[in-house]
Protein backbone atom coordinates (compact mmCIF):
# COMPACT_ATOMS: atom_id res chain seq x y z
CA UNK A 1 0.00 0.00 0.00
CA UNK A 2 1.06 3.32 -0.70
CA UNK A 3 2.28 5.67 1.47
CA UNK A 4 -0.40 9.26 1.68
CA UNK A 5 1.41 12.08 -0.37
CA UNK A 6 2.00 14.93 2.38
CA UNK A 7 -0.21 17.85 0.81
CA UNK A 8 0.38 20.52 2.89
CA UNK A 9 4.31 21.74 2.00
CA UNK A 10 2.46 22.33 -1.45
CA UNK A 11 -0.45 23.36 -0.55
CA UNK A 12 1.89 26.25 1.72
CA UNK A 13 3.29 27.19 -1.47
CA UNK A 14 0.65 27.34 -3.97
CA UNK A 15 -1.00 29.84 -1.03
CA UNK A 16 1.90 32.07 -0.94
CA UNK A 17 2.17 32.41 -3.88
CA UNK A 18 -1.45 33.35 -4.09
CA UNK A 19 -0.83 35.70 -1.16
CA UNK A 20 2.08 37.47 -2.96
CA UNK A 21 -0.80 39.50 -4.91
CA UNK A 22 -1.24 41.28 -1.66
CA UNK A 23 1.31 44.31 -0.89
CA UNK A 24 2.83 44.25 2.86
CA UNK A 25 0.78 47.75 3.34
CA UNK A 26 -2.94 45.92 2.10
CA UNK A 27 -1.81 42.53 3.79
CA UNK A 28 -1.07 44.87 6.95
CA UNK A 29 -4.35 46.64 6.71
CA UNK A 30 -6.73 43.42 5.82
CA UNK A 31 -5.43 41.90 9.01
CA UNK A 32 -6.20 44.74 11.27
CA UNK A 33 -10.00 45.10 9.50
CA UNK A 34 -10.16 41.33 10.25
CA UNK A 35 -8.96 41.72 14.23
CA UNK A 36 -11.32 44.75 14.70
CA UNK A 37 -14.50 42.18 13.40
CA UNK A 38 -13.22 39.99 16.02
CA UNK A 39 -13.40 42.66 19.04
CA UNK A 40 -16.49 43.88 17.76
CA UNK A 41 -18.27 40.37 17.57
CA UNK A 42 -16.64 39.26 20.54
CA UNK A 43 -17.78 42.31 22.72
CA UNK A 44 -21.68 41.50 21.00
CA UNK A 45 -21.48 37.96 21.72
CA UNK A 46 -20.64 38.51 25.65
CA UNK A 47 -23.19 41.17 25.91
CA UNK A 48 -25.98 39.09 24.36
CA UNK A 49 -24.81 36.11 26.79
CA UNK A 50 -24.00 38.38 29.87
CA UNK A 51 -25.42 41.85 29.51
CA UNK A 52 -23.63 45.38 28.23
CA UNK A 53 -22.71 45.81 31.79
CA UNK A 54 -20.90 42.68 31.78
CA UNK A 55 -19.30 43.32 28.24
CA UNK A 56 -18.08 46.46 28.80
CA UNK A 57 -16.59 45.69 32.17
CA UNK A 58 -14.82 42.13 30.33
CA UNK A 59 -13.78 44.56 27.08
CA UNK A 60 -11.80 47.63 29.21
CA UNK A 61 -9.86 44.33 31.26
CA UNK A 62 -9.09 42.57 28.17
CA UNK A 63 -7.79 45.72 26.16
CA UNK A 64 -5.45 47.10 28.92
CA UNK A 65 -4.05 43.22 29.27
CA UNK A 66 -3.59 43.01 25.51
CA UNK A 67 -1.74 46.43 25.76
CA UNK A 68 0.01 45.01 28.33
CA UNK A 69 1.22 42.31 26.22
CA UNK A 70 1.71 44.01 22.73
CA UNK A 71 3.88 46.86 24.08
CA UNK A 72 6.43 44.53 25.80
CA UNK A 73 6.42 42.60 22.15
CA UNK A 74 6.68 45.67 20.11
CA UNK A 75 9.15 47.41 22.09
CA UNK A 76 11.54 44.43 22.29
CA UNK A 77 11.16 43.85 18.87
CA UNK A 78 11.89 47.53 17.67
CA UNK A 79 14.50 47.80 20.20
CA UNK A 80 12.73 50.72 21.66
CA UNK A 81 14.26 52.33 24.57
CA UNK A 82 13.10 53.10 27.98
CA UNK A 83 10.26 55.74 28.23
CA UNK A 84 12.43 58.26 30.16
CA UNK A 85 10.38 61.62 29.81
CA UNK A 86 7.13 62.99 28.11
CA UNK A 87 9.01 63.59 24.60
CA UNK A 88 9.84 59.58 25.02
CA UNK A 89 6.19 58.66 25.94
CA UNK A 90 4.36 60.53 23.01
CA UNK A 91 7.02 58.87 20.16
CA UNK A 92 6.35 55.16 21.80
CA UNK A 93 2.57 56.15 21.53
CA UNK A 94 2.63 57.13 18.51
CA UNK A 95 4.96 53.76 17.11
CA UNK A 96 2.32 51.94 19.15
CA UNK A 97 -1.12 53.43 17.18
CA UNK A 98 1.16 53.56 13.99
CA UNK A 99 1.46 49.69 14.80
CA UNK A 100 -1.40 48.12 15.83
CA UNK A 101 -4.45 50.38 13.28
CA UNK A 102 -3.49 54.12 12.45
CA UNK A 103 -6.10 54.80 10.58
CA UNK A 104 -9.22 53.37 13.47
CA UNK A 105 -9.03 56.67 15.14
CA UNK A 106 -8.53 60.17 14.29
CA UNK A 107 -7.32 62.06 17.15
CA UNK A 108 -4.58 65.27 17.86
CA UNK A 109 -1.97 65.20 20.73
CA UNK A 110 -1.15 68.19 22.71
CA UNK A 111 1.47 69.02 25.62
CA UNK A 112 -0.58 70.62 28.44
CA UNK A 113 2.35 70.57 30.89
CA UNK A 114 5.84 68.71 31.38
CA UNK A 115 4.86 65.59 32.23
CA UNK A 116 1.29 66.06 30.98
CA UNK A 117 -0.39 65.87 27.67
CA UNK A 118 -3.90 65.66 25.88
CA UNK A 119 -5.31 63.26 23.33
CA UNK A 120 -8.57 64.67 21.52
CA UNK A 121 -10.37 62.25 19.46
CA UNK A 122 -12.25 63.61 16.46
CA UNK A 123 -13.12 60.04 14.95
CA UNK A 124 -13.33 56.58 16.80
CA UNK A 125 -14.23 53.14 14.91
CA UNK A 126 -15.56 51.53 18.39
CA UNK A 127 -17.90 54.92 18.93
CA UNK A 128 -18.83 54.55 15.19
CA UNK A 129 -19.77 50.22 15.54
CA UNK A 130 -21.05 51.23 19.21
CA UNK A 131 -23.51 53.37 17.07
CA UNK A 132 -24.40 50.97 14.22
CA UNK A 133 -24.58 48.24 16.89
CA UNK A 134 -27.37 50.64 18.63
CA UNK A 135 -25.50 50.61 21.87
CA UNK A 136 -23.86 53.48 21.67
CA UNK A 137 -25.74 54.70 24.71
CA UNK A 138 -24.76 52.17 26.99
CA UNK A 139 -20.76 51.81 25.36
CA UNK A 140 -17.76 52.59 27.67
CA UNK A 141 -14.71 53.30 26.33
CA UNK A 142 -11.81 50.55 25.78
CA UNK A 143 -9.46 52.73 23.78
CA UNK A 144 -7.58 54.14 26.60
CA UNK A 145 -8.00 50.98 28.69
CA UNK A 146 -5.64 49.80 25.94
CA UNK A 147 -3.54 52.95 26.31
CA UNK A 148 -3.34 52.14 29.78
CA UNK A 149 -1.92 48.75 29.31
CA UNK A 150 0.96 50.48 27.18
CA UNK A 151 1.97 52.56 30.23
CA UNK A 152 1.69 49.97 32.66
CA UNK A 153 4.13 47.59 30.51
CA UNK A 154 6.43 50.39 30.06
CA UNK A 155 6.70 51.39 33.95
CA UNK A 156 4.87 54.52 33.18
CA UNK A 157 2.65 55.89 36.23
CA UNK A 158 -0.21 57.71 35.05
CA UNK A 159 -3.18 59.35 36.34
CA UNK A 160 -6.59 60.39 33.89
CA UNK A 161 -9.02 62.88 33.76
CA UNK A 162 -11.77 62.33 33.41
CA UNK A 163 -11.94 58.84 34.74
CA UNK A 164 -12.29 56.06 31.94
CA UNK A 165 -16.37 55.23 32.14
CA UNK A 166 -18.90 55.95 28.87
CA UNK A 167 -18.34 57.10 25.46
CA UNK A 168 -17.95 60.88 26.05
CA UNK A 169 -18.86 61.49 22.18
CA UNK A 170 -22.19 59.68 22.88
CA UNK A 171 -22.69 61.85 25.98
CA UNK A 172 -22.39 64.46 23.79
CA UNK A 173 -19.17 65.37 25.07
CA UNK A 174 -15.57 66.81 23.71
CA UNK A 175 -13.72 63.34 23.55
CA UNK A 176 -10.58 64.88 25.40
CA UNK A 177 -8.73 62.74 27.99
CA UNK A 178 -5.59 64.38 30.07
CA UNK A 179 -2.86 62.25 31.18
CA UNK A 180 -0.13 63.51 33.91
CA UNK A 181 2.95 61.00 33.79
CA UNK A 182 5.29 59.50 36.25
CA UNK A 183 8.95 58.01 35.60
CA UNK A 184 10.89 55.54 37.69
CA UNK A 185 10.65 54.35 40.89
CA UNK A 186 7.53 56.47 41.85
CA UNK A 187 4.61 55.47 39.12
CA UNK A 188 2.26 54.42 39.93
CA UNK A 189 -1.64 54.93 38.23
CA UNK A 190 -5.21 55.58 39.32
CA UNK A 191 -8.06 54.82 36.84
CA UNK A 192 -7.26 51.98 34.16
CA UNK A 193 -9.87 50.58 35.71
CA UNK A 194 -8.44 46.96 35.44
CA UNK A 195 -7.79 43.86 37.36
CA UNK A 196 -4.59 42.68 36.70
CA UNK A 197 -4.42 39.15 35.54
CA UNK A 198 -0.93 37.12 37.05
CA UNK A 199 -1.28 35.09 33.92
CA UNK A 200 -0.90 37.84 31.25
CA UNK A 201 2.99 38.39 32.07
CA UNK A 202 3.69 34.71 31.19
CA UNK A 203 1.65 34.90 27.41
CA UNK A 204 4.21 37.81 26.51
Amino acid sequence: MRSQEQLQPRLREQASAVLQRLSSPQREALLIKCWMSHDARWFMAVAREYGLEAANRLNRTAAHAVGEVEARRIARALELPAVRTIDDWLLTQEVLLGLVGPDLVDYQVTKAGSNTFQVQVQRCFANENAVRAGISDYYECGIFARITGWADALGLGYEISPSLGKCLKVAGEECLYRFTLSFGTESGHQDSGQVRDPAADRSS
